[in-house]
């Protein structure tokens, strides 16, 4: 799809499928209640992307920065915009609330990198990414209905995740357009056009890169319990494939010159999986650290079992239950995953059918497990007597 600031595409969907494979992925479990929403939103960060990085000169990128700053601030003063993009964030900014500031934040950040910045510390390395991609969480969570100002800073932690691990994957390219995202304090180098490094001069740095990715990944994570249950698989199905693009960078050694790194689908169909499996301990009150990894004070399930003596029978329906309905949670992955990816029309329809159904078995069961773990009482302790 080739770009023109003047000529909108056909949908906002296009423009999430034709950018962000993964993001589309994730938008697709999201409840249909927002997700139309979710890809205006998307739509539009990325639509103001392209207008910057598209333009034929640095004057023109400017100039239509200019214009849809300005779009901003006539949404916040109750104005109709000026261009046809900025209507998707009319709509959404008077229907959610969306502070100004957030938006406005996301062009500045756009605006800097046609200064090609060359970071000289962490903090401004951070500052960078808030604009690029932490606003963008801020965003979202609007529009999920999420409000909780503890939710919101997990919100942007996330965002600026992943962030990290685009400029990760994006050495190379960033330093043939003379920037250098990653601080001076790790990259001493000044990047120059037409002129690239070694893996070995950038490989350590990328390292260091990426743990700090995963400091706010874990941070990130622990807002999941505060999202929505129909938005929180969406959100861990993102996080935890941008996450694997880092992990697949370290299992390349960090050699990302000349080596575009990406998450195959297999891998991303495994992490589908993985989530739903996440989601279905969670609402069924599973809650581990495999669930939220970053809880790294919650009880592991089978350990509260083990310290309890519970009537046999009662345990082990519990358990029939909690397995029959894990199962179904798979079940419903696979068929949802081809029905996603269908190979063939002629029975394209079925796999709905199919996953409806081990949704619905899932669902049933995961209540009865429910029920009777509520009746599950441990047995009194013997009192001690005193002679």
């Amino acid at each position: 799809m080739k770009f023109d600031f003047n000529q909108m595409p056909d949908s906002d969907t296009e423009v999430i499928r034709h950018h962000s494979r993964s993001f589309s992925l994730a938008a697709k479990l999201l409840p249909a209640s927002i997700r139309t929403d979710v890809e205006k939103l998307y739509a539009w960060c990325r639509w103001c992307d392209d207008a910057v990085d598209d333009a034929p000169s640095r004057e023109e990128a400017k100039s239509r920065i200019l214009l849809l700053r300005a779009d901003v601030q006539r949404i916040a003063d109750g104005q109709l915009p000026v261009h046809a993009a900025s209507k998707w964030l009319a709509a959404l900014s008077v229907e959610y609330q969306i502070p100004s500031k957030l938006p406005l934040d996301l062009l500045t950040g756009m605006e800097t990198d046609l200064d090609n910045p060359v970071f000289e510390t962490v903090d401004e390395l951070l500052v960078y990414c808030y604009q690029a991609a932490g606003t963008v969480g801020l965003m979202m969570c609007r529009v999920m209905g999420v409000e909780e100002e503890s939710a919101l800073e997990k919100a942007e932690a996330l965002g600026i995740a992943m962030q990290l691990t685009n400029i990760a994957r994006d050495v190379s390219e960033d330093w043939q357009n003379g920037r250098r995202y990653i601080p001076k304090q790790w990259l001493a180098l000044v990047p120059k056009k037409d002129s690239t490094p070694s893996n070995e001069q950038v490989r350590l740095a990328v390292g260091k890169l990426l743990d700090l990715a995963d400091h706010y990944y874990a941070k990130g994570y622990q807002g999941l319990p505060q999202l929505p249950n129909g938005s929180r698989l969406a959100i861990r199905l993102a996080g935890l494939v941008y996450q694997e693009i880092g992990n697949e960078i370290r299992r390349q050694d960090c050699r990302v010159i000349g080596n575009r790194i990406f998450v195959p689908l297999s891998l991303k169909l495994k992490l589908v999986a993985k989530c739903m499996f996440a989601e279905a301990s969670f609402r069924f009150g599973v809650a581990t650290k495999s669930t939220f990894p970053s809880l790294q004070n919650t009880t592991p399930f089978h350990s509260v079992i083990n310290q309890r003596k519970f009537n046999m029978n009662d345990e082990n329906r519990y358990l029939g239950y909690l397995g029959i309905s894990l199962t179904f949670v798979m079940a419903t992955t696979l068929f949802l995953l081809m029905g996603l990816n269908p190979e063939g029309t002629a029975y394209q329809g079925l796999p709905w059918i199919y996953a409806a159904v081990c949704a619905l078995i899932a669902a049933g069961t995961g209540i009865m497990a429910r029920r009777i773990s509520s009746h599950l009482k441990p047995e009194p302790a013997p009192v001690e007597i005193r002679k």
